[in-house]
């Protein structure tokens, strides 16, 4: 959608491929690149003023070769320039504009370019910092010393290439990379807004550092767990989350979640909602549900295609030029104009409009949940019950205005990762609040990857659009893919999707680890003969980025599959991919590496393994499933047994066997080396799967008074 607007530009566009650069070389001119995407305000703003003036056009038409790359249908272009960036000024983010030789090797970057000096925002843009000026500087420079700008452009490239060296290895191992994970996160917690960052702003969710916090916190440190919810709760109550139609917004601007930027990307609300529904496990606080439900309400809505049952990638924060969140914004006046004054006055109050209201930069006022329903209720002198309804008809009064406004548009592009993630999130959102819609939703999503946006060689491409799939296929296509298809096997233990789950994995360690290493690369592609393809793995595989580390998520899945098969191949295949952790993600802030913490903390405090033994038709062992899935215990699996014996794990088959003459259907818990004695009723399971094998809690009475029996080998 990015690159399809531009379509009608002046500037003649070329997308990302090998004529490009060839023209490039042929033409022997620079090439400017523009990455962003169809969600980012100051792309449109770039594209609106800079890139619709005539003589920028023109430059850039008879001096460069311009290329526009979509971040979303390209993040592994996008990353490699991101890093260069990084590598050459310190800076990034979107829009990014770079200057590179024929080859693609970068020169100089910048973000956000007015046309001319002085005609940015508030007067902004100088000699370095405006469009036209650089232009002629490049093309000055270009033509008097191209040796020495490709030189630069090498060096750079080759900074990025031995990247993967650079960090010092940790003390202690895989063990003391936890522990400074853990130890960082600790240290980095704000306790005043919550989140792990301090400082004016901008904030960002961090949902797999929360997601670390949570875990830990089941496991004995209650203090972890109260930072995960301490912070789900600010950041719900905030303006960053949209308090009428659900769903959240990119980032916060400022250090209190109050004002953010209004574009809502999937993969932010696919990890959203997951965090959401195992804090809403772990806790019980019906709170976590309500954002829970609201959030996939955005998601049905906004988001799903009704016709492929996949997601969309993400919605826009403009409706219209020059806009910047309107649709989501209100004024005093506007909310008097569109109630009753009783119903106001408290729509007022309840949105925090009246005392200290959130801003945009337009000044008009952003919503966030100014006070709870029960002080709501005490400030007006009604029971909290009476408030709620209030609340509830006030809110759809505010939607029936918003209904009426432009809404922003939505990018209807399929992308693998994203929908992988969303799936993955609407399982476990289907277990928490016990809704099987949306387990239907998340295999209907899975299947419609499966059936449409299959490769020759059983992977899966990155992007489906205008009715066909494209763009190869990335790591992290592969990767989300597969935890998301084993979760899957363990919600509706439907064998197809273990089975798709395994040849998946296969092909992820067929193609796409790089050579004589454990690292998760992206496949060769048409770019190989460029700096992009001959740039090496690099510890970004171990970071959240901000979607979780492939690398990570590799190792958790392929553990799964371990603790599901009883195939210690895969139990191989997660110590590799942990392997490197401590030599490369090291050196990184703990909120970056979360997801490599919370591999290592799956590690260290037992995977646990929930087996169900009874007849599939069984009302009695469908009750017991759903109870192990709606259980809170971080790295857990669950796992139906039938009446196929051959097919099982050596410790779910002792287990089956020993409930085999039993009447009704029986659960066991199986953690580190001992399993639970067999539990009837759901109410027990889910006390056992709570404590069973947790450090400091009794295991050998937990489920009755015998001992637990010895968990044979698997």
């Amino acid at each position: 959608m990015y690159l399809r607007e531009a379509s009608s530009s002046a500037i003649r566009w070329q997308p990302w491929n090998p004529q490009t650069l060839a023209l490039a070389r042929s033409l022997n001119r620079p090439i400017m690149i523009d990455i962003g995407a169809v969600w980012c305000h100051w792309c449109h703003v770039m594209d609106e003023t800079t890139y619709a003036d005539p003589e920028v056009a023109a430059e850039l038409n008879s001096e460069f070769v311009p290329v526009k790359i979509d971040t979303d249908e390209r993040p592994d272009l996008d990353d490699y320039y991101q890093n260069a960036s990084a590598q050459l000024t310190g800076a990034g983010g979107w829009p990014l504009t770079c200057f590179t030789t024929p080859d693609g090797a970068l020169f100089f970057a910048a973000g956000y370019l007015p046309p001319r000096p002085g005609s940015g925002p508030n007067g902004s843009g100088g000699e370095n910092s405006s469009m036209l000026p650089l232009l002629a500087k490049i093309s000055q420079v270009y033509a008097a010393d191209r040796a020495g700008l490709e030189k630069e452009a090498e060096e750079t490239a080759a900074k990025i290439k031995s990247a993967s060296s650079q960090n010092a290895p940790v003390q202690g191992g895989l063990e003391g990379l936890r522990a400074q994970i853990l130890a960082g996160l600790a240290a980095s917690y704000n306790r005043e807004s919550g989140g792990f960052s301090s400082g004016p702003g901008p904030r960002f969710y961090d949902f797999p550092a929360l997601e670390l916090a949570l875990a830990h916190g089941f496991y004995q440190h209650p203090e972890y767990t109260a930072m995960a919810l301490d912070t789900l709760k600010k950041i719900a109550a905030g303006g960053v989350f949209d308090q009428l139609g659900g769903g959240f917004h990119r980032y916060s601007t400022d250090p209190h979640w109050r004002v953010p930027h209004f574009e809502k990307l999937g993969y932010d609300n696919a990890m959203a909602l997951h965090a959401y529904s195992d804090a809403y496990e772990a806790s019980g606080d019906p709170d976590f549900a309500r954002v829970a439900k609201l959030l996939v309400g955005y998601v049905n809505r906004d988001l799903l295609d009704p016709k492929t049952h996949a997601f969309y990638s993400h919605q826009d924060a403009d409706s219209f030029k020059g806009d910047d969140g309107s649709y989501y914004t209100w004024t005093v006046a506007e909310v008097k104009h569109a109630m009753p004054p009783d119903e106001a006055r408290i729509a007022i109050l309840f949105y925090g409009m009246e005392t200290d209201p959130a801003k945009s930069p337009d000044g008009r006022i952003v919503l966030r949940r100014a006070m709870t329903p029960d002080q709501l209720a005490a400030k007006l002198k009604i029971p909290v019950e009476v408030a709620r309804e209030k609340i509830a008809k006030i809110s759809d009064a505010m939607l029936a205005v918003r209904a009426r406004r432009k809404v922003p548009p939505v990018d209807h592009a399929v992308i693998a990762d994203r929908n992988a993630l969303m799936a993955d999130a609407y399982l476990t959102a289907s277990a928490a609040l016990d809704d099987s819609s949306l387990q239907r939703t998340a295999l209907d999503d899975l299947d419609f990857i499966l059936a449409h946006m299959r490769a020759p060689d059983g992977s899966v491409f990155h992007v489906w659009s205008e009715g066909h799939a494209q763009v190869p296929g990335l790591a992290s296509d592969q990767v989300y893919l597969l935890n998301a298809l084993v979760d899957a096997y363990q919600s509706s233990a439907d064998e197809k999707y273990l089975a798709e789950a395994r040849n998946l994995g296969a092909i992820i360690v067929k193609n796409f680890r790089a050579p004589g290493s454990n690292l998760l690369i992206n496949r060769d592609t048409e770019d190989a003969s460029t700096v992009i393809g001959q740039s090496s793995a690099t510890a970004q595989v171990f970071f959240d980025l901000p979607t979780p580390s492939v690398q990570a998520t590799m190792a958790i899945a392929a553990t799964k599959l371990a603790l599901i098969t009883g195939d210690d191949n895969y139990s191989k295949t997660a110590n590799e991919m942990m392997a490197s952790g401590p030599a490369m993600a090291g050196s990184m802030l703990s909120t970056v590496v979360a997801t490599t913490g919370l591999a290592l903390d799956y590690r260290a405090n037992g995977q646990a393994t929930v087996a169900i033994a009874g007849p599939a038709g069984d009302a009695r062992a469908a009750a017991l499933w759903r109870m192990a899935l709606a259980s809170y215990r971080p790295g857990k699996v669950v796992t139906r047994i039938g009446s196929d014996r051959n097919a099982m794990p050596a410790a779910a088959r002792a287990m089956f066997e020993s409930s085999a003459a039993k009447d009704a259907p029986l659960a066991f818990v199986c953690a580190g080396t001992a399993c639970s004695t067999p539990v009837a009723t759901p109410a027990k399971l889910a006390q056992v799967i709570r404590k069973f094998g947790v450090k400091g809690n009794d295991q050998t009475t937990v489920a009755n008074d015998r001992p637990p029996f010895a968990r044979p080998p698997m």
